[in-house]
Parts: C-alpha cells; sequence; structure tokens
C-alpha cells in the first residue's frame, strides 16, 4: 500500500511555472505584433493610402515620359507629342482627373494637324542654327563673335517660345500666330520663370548626357515640375469663369 502522503503535490509543485508563463507572453506578443503588421500593412498598401497614391502618380509620371519620348522620335511629332504630355500631365497627375494614356492619345489626335507646320518650322530652325554655331565655335574672329553672340539670343527666343507654346495650345483654343505672339508675350512677362526652366532644362539634359539611363525618367520628371509654373502662369492667363457655369465645371478649374 501506498501512503496517502506520496500522493499529494508538494508546494512548489503547487505555483505557476515562470517559463511557461513567459513563454504565453512571448506568444501573445508575436500575435500581437503580427496584428500589427497586418493593419499596418493594410494602410500603406491599401488603394487610397497616402503611398499608393504616390505610386500611382510616379506610375502616370514616367509613363507619361515614355509616351513623349517614343512618340517624339519622329521629329515633326515632337510638338503635338509635348502638347499631349502636358495636357496628359496636368489633367491626370496634377488635377487627378482622368487616365493618361488615353488623354495623351486624345489631346495629340486633337492637335496634331495644328502643330505640325509649327514643328516642321522648329525643326528647321533647330539644325540651321546648330549648324551655324558649331561653324561660328570653330571658326572665331571679331565678326564671327558678334554674329555668335546675336545667334545665342535667337536661340533663347526661340526656346522661350517653345517652352510656352505647348501648353498654351493643351489649354486655349487658339490659332498658330496668335498661340506664339501669347508665348513671346508670356515667355517675358515672366521672364524669371522663364530662365529658372530653361535652367531645369539644361539640367535634365546634363543629367541624361553623363547618365544615359535617366532619358527614361527625366522627361516625365521635368514635365511634372514644369507643370507646377505652368499652370501658375495659366491661370493667370485664363478669364475666371462665373460660379455655376459649365466652364467652372471644367478639370483645369477644380
Amino acid at each position: 500500500m501506498f501512503r496517502k502522503d506520496e500522493y499529494q503535490f508538494s508546494d512548489v509543485d503547487k505555483t505557476i511555472d515562470p517559463e511557461a508563463v513567459d513563454k504565453t507572453d512571448k506568444k501573445k506578443k508575436k500575435r500581437a505584433k503580427r496584428q500589427d503588421d497586418r493593419t499596418l500593412n493594410e494602410r500603406i498598401f491599401a488603394y487610397d493610402s497616402k503611398f499608393a497614391r504616390f505610386m500611382n502618380a510616379l506610375g502616370d509620371v514616367l509613363l507619361i515620359g515614355l509616351l513623349w519620348l517614343v512618340v517624339s522620335i519622329p521629329l515633326i511629332t515632337i510638338g503635338a507629342s509635348t502638347t499631349a504630355a502636358y495636357y496628359a500631365m496636368a489633367k491626370c497627375v496634377r488635377y487627378n482627373a482622368g487616365r493618361p494614356w488615353k488623354s495623351f492619345w486624345h489631346s495629340f489626335k486633337t492637335n496634331f494637324l495644328q502643330t505640325l507646320p509649327m514643328t516642321i518650322l522648329f525643326d528647321l530652325a533647330v539644325v540651321m542654327l546648330a549648324f551655324d554655331l558649331i561653324y561660328l565655335w570653330g571658326n572665331e574672329n571679331a565678326t564671327n563673335d558678334a554674329i555668335f553672340i546675336v545667334l545665342l539670343l535667337v536661340v533663347f527666343l526661340a526656346v522661350g517660345l517653345s517652352i510656352y507654346l505647348w501648353p498654351l495650345l493643351s489649354r486655349f483654343d487658339k490659332r498658330n500666330l496668335e498661340l506664339m505672339k501669347m508665348s513671346f508675350v508670356v515667355a517675358f512677362r515672366f521672364l524669371p520663370v522663364t530662365i529658372g526652366i530653361m535652367a531645369a532644362f539644361l539640367l535634365g539634359l546634363v543629367g541624361i548626357y553623363l547618365m544615359p539611363w535617366t532619358v527614361l525618367v527625366i522627361p516625365g520628371v521635368f514635365m511634372y515640375g514644369f507643370s507646377f509654373p505652368m499652370e501658375w502662369i495659366l491661370h493667370k492667363l485664363m478669364p475666371k469663369p462665373e460660379e455655376g457655369s459649365e466652364e467652372a465645371e471644367k478639370w483645369y478649374y477644380q
């Protein structure tokens, strides 16, 4: 026969095992951490989260830049592609009012014929100015130096005109001659902005020269940054619509 006290638990047996408690707490903490991680991931990667909106906008910026790059390859299409790229960037990325692919092609098809003569004129001017500047650079004398400076001023005027011409076409329904006059006026009216945009454009060219792969990134990023001063200027040029009118409901007034 066994004695009764052989089946009695000791005081140690009656106490809670500290190691078991510690393991339980660790499991609870792990479960809580996994839950927090899931909640954090849901907040970050949710469709309407800031991160998701940023990534969507970045994708749109790069897509518009690539569309501009590919469509501009024939050169005679560069006017229409630049107009379309600005239109899509402003409407879809800045105002979140459309899809970049659809908006780009809509603007391109709408403005192609109007931009064609201006684009051909600019292409010819670029070729002529480039040859003249290269020739004068390699044949230095007092006369050539003076002509070189004059041609640089012509380049400045041509670049200033082209900076504003295509965005103005994307927003206003005007004839080519009116748009060109308007571009010259805007270039000098907002001269500090014009110089700043030219400087940014040159930096972009230097970046592409030093790192050729950035040609896939810089066009879209430049167009996005360019849209900020350009929209500020366009809103100064656009008449203020009447409240409740059809014009006031358009995306660029929102």
